[in-house]
């Protein structure tokens, strides 16, 4: 505010020379006028520019909200909550997005999904995703018990639903994937899940799981450089780097299915090209050409997985006779997995800081990488929570949290 009241009193010097003065300067006069006021009009807008930047530059906890946000929320009995508001040229994604929560006594919950002036494109902007929303509720047997999906040119139906689903005592799974366009005017994207009737053991289950307690019953965050355990090294950094890019958004209370690990093996391979890796051609009558493919050995694959998360790959080996007609190779045979060559999207990573937590449970860090796109800076943040381990990085990722404005 301070500059623009400095521009105000230049105009009402202005005028005032101009009462005192000779009227053939009064042209000018009235041009620098124009010229005050188009400098005013700049500054207001730089000033709700600015407003906007902060307002997005707040540090957010999960989705769009900030830790006192969530914590309001969770006291509510809100399992999940996104409700947003963008115009163009942002581009909100999140693939594998997974909400665990727990019914303790037979309950109903409540959920919303209600979305505007969606865009969507069908270009590679997502690839190798498309413009969708989808949501899910899985039972704790793994039965689906809500299913809603819109792909390509449905989703710029406006759409507002409200569903009650019945749920049983046990441990649920909201899976939440969407990605589009917005527009000049505002694209509203929004969905809630809540209980009916949240109990106090519901609601101490969610802040356990959601605040980040269960990873390490967080006490305080100290300085990187006073925990000797724990480094990242410059090598570290440029791994974590990759996986921004190729490992969907998770947490530690997921179960990771066969989708989760298709993607995570799909995404890890099919960017890489002769010099890192084995490449051989497969015939597919489907495509009518022979396509290029990572060929990769189950014990490279293993071995992959353990660094990463510290933990066996499950016996997952698709077959070629699996795939659907049109579909980019991804399959096993003896002792080999097969994933089709593809292009990424134009994003970068910059690392940003890793701040190192200490707890009860012991120590885990979270690295946060900052996101360009196509030139743009600074259009989204990734966040990595790591623990130490003992493999070449020491380190392994149990949660990943990516966030585009």
């Amino acid at each position: 505010m301070k500059k623009q009241c400095l521009l105000i009193a230049s105009v009402v010097c202005v005028l005032l020379s101009v009462g005192c003065g000779n009227s053939a300067k009064l042209s000018s006069v009235a041009k620098e006028l124009d010229v005050q006021k188009v400098e005013i009009m700049k500054t207001k807008e730089l000033e709700m520019q600015q407003e906007t930047i902060q307002k997005f530059e707040e540090k957010k906890y999960e989705y769009y909200l900030t830790k006192e946000e969530l914590l309001t929320d969770i006291g509510q009995g809100i399992i999940f909550r996104i409700d947003t508001a963008f115009q163009k040229p942002m581009c909100p994604i999140v693939t594998g997005g997974n909400w665990a929560f727990y019914v303790h006594e037979n309950n109903v919950v409540n959920l919303e999904i209600s979305y505007s002036n969606l865009i969507a494109t069908n270009g590679k902007k997502f690839y190798p995703y498309k413009e969708q929303v989808i949501v899910d509720v899985i039972s704790p047997e793994g039965d689906c018990a809500y299913h809603f999906e819109k792909l390509g040119d449905e989703i710029m139906q406006d759409t507002s639903i409200q569903k009650q689903i019945a749920v049983t005592p046990g441990e649920w799974m909201l899976q939440i994937n969407f990605a589009y366009e917005c527009d000049e005017a505002r694209s509203n994207f929004k969905v809630c899940a809540a209980y009916e009737s949240p109990s106090e053991e519901d609601i101490c289950w969610l802040r356990e799981a959601r605040i980040g307690e269960n990873a390490a019953n967080t006490k305080g965050a100290i300085q990187e450089n006073n925990v000797a355990n724990f480094a990242l090294t410059e090598t570290g950094k440029e791994f974590l780097e990759y996986i921004c890019k190729t490992v969907n958004d998770f947490n530690s209370n997921d179960k990771k299915d066969e989708a989760f690990w298709k993607d995570f093996l799909f995404l890890a391979y099919t960017g890489l090209w002769e010099d890192d890796a084995e490449i051989i051609k497969v015939p597919r009558d489907d495509l009518g050409f022979d396509e290029p493919v990572v060929k990769v050995s189950l014990e490279d694959v293993q071995s992959y997985v353990r660094l990463v998360f510290g933990e066996e790959l499950p016996d997952f080996k698709p077959s070629f006779e699996e795939m659907k007609k049109g579909q980019t190779s991804f399959f096993y045979k003896e002792g080999y997995y097969y994933i089709g060559t593809s292009d990424f999207p134009d994003y970068q990573y910059h690392f940003v800081d890793c701040t190192v937590y200490e707890g009860e449970g012991g120590i885990y860090a979270v690295a946060e990488y900052n996101i360009d796109f196509e030139g743009e800076s600074n259009v989204g943040v990734v966040r990595l929570t790591l623990i130490p381990a003992d493999n070449a990085n020491g380190f392994v990722v149990i949660a990943k949290e990516e966030v585009l404005s």
